[in-house]
């Protein structure tokens, strides 16, 4: 039991030392420029004397509030995609139509163009997101909502008048609620390294604002002059925090 809520309990240990930590990062000190780790700088320091470890705690909390936001989203666009495919043959031959051609476009692509279609910023990143990532769990949601339909339970709420819509939200809603949270489990790790793709190709936000891929994006224009550390954490603990987040979806999907 233990090992099963084990990575559940490490994810919320890493966000709980993210909210609390007092230090966000942004103090600079050029007499401390470019320092390695060390008992006092964990993770060193940047170019100007930032607290590395600082900055990418404050990164992750950021980069997580962007995954989790547009994984939940994302599963509540699924979800009304795939009720609306299911109320007659002709909707669902359009939401058919748009999960295909939208899963045969490039994720991050896709992603790029809305990112900046929308305007950027943490809104504009959640929407590009959102946008991307929901064709495989409508997919899923649709053929569980197919199977529900068909049960007795359904067909007695529709012989009594209720419309298709009320019947839907009210009798099967409820009954995929289990898939739409292990969804959102499957879908924030993806969301989340996503993000940070996006803001490593300097899409989105603003270069003052931590980001786990802007740290990583400042952090290669000094590898060269052998700062490995500006890299090296901040991609290990994403890296760390992406396998926690699969790891939960994964423990609770069985």
């Amino acid at each position: 039991m233990l090992k099963k809520h084990l990575p559940l309990l490490l994810f919320c240990i890493l966000i709980l030392i993210s909210i609390t930590w007092q230090n966000n990062g942004e103090t600079i000190n050029l007499f401390n420029r470019n320092i390695a780790p060390n008992s006092l700088d964990w993770f060193g320091t940047d170019w100007l004397g930032r607290d590395v470890f600082s900055r990418t705690l404050k990164a992750l909390l950021f980069s997580l509030a962007m995954g989790g936001i547009s994984s939940v989203l994302c599963t509540m666009l699924s979800l009304c995609l795939a009720l609306i495919g299911n109320i007659n043959s002709t909707l669902n031959n359009i939401i058919n139509l748009l999960v295909d051609v939208w899963s045969s476009l490039p994720h991050i692509l896709v992603m790029i163009v809305l990112s900046v279609l929308v305007g950027g910023g943490f809104e504009g990143l959640v929407i590009a997101i959102t946008l991307s990532h929901w064709p495989k769990l409508t997919r899923l949601l649709k053929v569980e909502i197919e199977q529900l339909r068909k049960k007795p339970y359904v067909l007695h709420s529709l012989s009594f008048g209720h419309s298709k819509v009320h019947t839907y939200v009210v009798h099967i809603t409820p009954h995929v609620l289990p898939q739409m949270l292990i969804g959102i489990l499957l879908l924030y790790p993806q969301a989340l390294v996503h993000g940070a793709g996006l803001t490593f190709l300097g899409f989105g936000i603003d270069p003052s604002t931590p980001s786990m891929g802007g740290m990583l994006s400042e952090a290669s224009q000094y590898l060269l002059s052998g700062q490995w550390w500006l890299a090296l954490f901040p991609g290990m603990v994403l890296v760390i925090s992406s396998l926690l987040l699969i790891s939960i979806g994964k423990s609770y999907e069985k």
